[in-house]
């Protein structure tokens, strides 16, 4: 059956969000329009990888999964030793003429690689064990180690969780996944204890006291950017208060947005009426995608689309939950929406794969 060449139900959404951004950084970035240039030439690269990796042979990618993690893992390492620091975090790669952030385009390798080397393994009726998927678990603890390392503790766990989804899109043992919550929950001490720096610790702690007790004063004397967010986007109301009219963003009350708190800016002039249509936009588009995992030819393609829908979802969810005051600040950005190149052209790598998937798939 000969493929189609356009997935519009896929591709028309994701126009939208990346309009939908690059209008909102038009405003967030006025005062700084060389930034908004180079946004725009980083959407044009992402553009273009998308194409690159939708018409190119599938098994291609199947096939550079495990070279590709490596080739990760190598710049992740890399990081460590001649990161640049910003923030008081080694998480880029000085380049010359552009910064690279390896944490994104590890996102890419750990679902590649996944996907790739549960395709090869048979499925068992009963599930795998643990025992059956320790190289798989020992390379995604590997990523979380040097990924934590830079430190980003908000990457690294969410690295975690779309591995574990993706291993159980496959299927476990029930007595070996009830092991491994025992171990997990275990271990959680002792993670606490040896492993987490105090600023990580107070993050937590802060996410508990919202939940149980709602803020405390304290709490919200240190919360400064998150205050100025949440009232960036509840004065927006329904309607907003127009392009470029919202005071937080012209006063810059906000900072980081551009990048993670760009969603402010863009409910504070477009209200919560924009933000309805953006997120039916990210609807549609997730949708999509999981309508097209009980189609695909192989568990490869099904476990990477999978993979792509947790990861993009996940980010949307904590970046609103912190843009809201729900979540704590862990420098998630919001997928297509965000300044910021190395997310944008690692999540068009994989939009792309899974819009490879729906085009070219023999349809059951």
């Amino acid at each position: 059956m000969k493929g189609r060449r356009i997935d519009l139900l896929m591709v028309l959404p994701l126009f939208g969000i990346l309009s939908l951004g690059l209008v909102t950084l038009s405003s967030a970035l006025s005062y700084n329009p060389q930034r908004l240039y180079a946004q725009l030439v980083w959407v044009a690269l992402a553009a273009a990888a998308f194409l690159f990796v939708t018409y190119r042979p599938l098994r291609m990618w199947e096939n550079l999964a495990v070279p590709f993690y490596l080739a990760t893992l190598l710049l992740l390492s890399l990081v460590l030793v001649i990161g640049k620091k910003v923030g008081g975090a080694y998480r880029w790669l000085d380049l010359g003429f552009m910064n690279l952030q390896p944490s994104e385009f590890a996102k890419v390798a750990v679902i590649l690689f996944l996907a790739a080397r549960l395709n090869q393994k048979p499925t068992l009726q009963d599930g795998y064990k643990l025992a059956d998927i320790v190289p798989e678990t020992v390379a995604v603890l590997l990523t979380m180690t040097l990924i934590y390392a830079e430190p980003d503790l908000g990457t690294s766990l969410l690295i975690a969780f779309v591995a574990l989804m993706v291993i159980l899109s496959t299927k476990i043992n029930t007595r070996h996944l009830i092991a491994l919550i025992i171990i997990t929950v275990v271990s959680t001490p002792i993670l606490w204890k040896f492993v987490l720096a105090d600023y990580q610790k107070r993050r937590i702690t802060a996410v508990a006291t919202m939940v149980f007790r709602g803020a405390s004063d304290e709490s919200l004397s240190s919360r400064y950017q998150t205050e100025q967010s949440v009232i960036a986007v509840g004065s927006g109301r329904m309607s907003g208060k127009g392009y470029r009219a919202g005071t937080q963003n012209i006063f810059r009350f906000i900072p980081e947005h551009h990048t993670d708190f760009v969603f402010s800016v863009y409910a504070e002039e477009f209200g919560f009426a924009g933000g309805m249509l953006l997120f039916a936009f990210y609807l549609l588009l997730f949708y999509r995608m999981l309508e097209i995992v009980p189609l695909v030819r192989d568990k490869f393609m099904a476990l990477v689309t999978v993979g792509t829908v947790v990861v993009l979802w996940l980010q949307v969810v904590i970046n609103i939950g912190m843009v809201t005051g729900m979540l704590p600040v862990v420098g998630i950005p919001l997928p297509f929406f965000s300044y910021g190149g190395s997310a944008l052209l690692a999540n068009s790598i994989l939009v792309g794969l899974v819009h490879n998937f729906s085009i070219n798939s023999r349809y059951r």
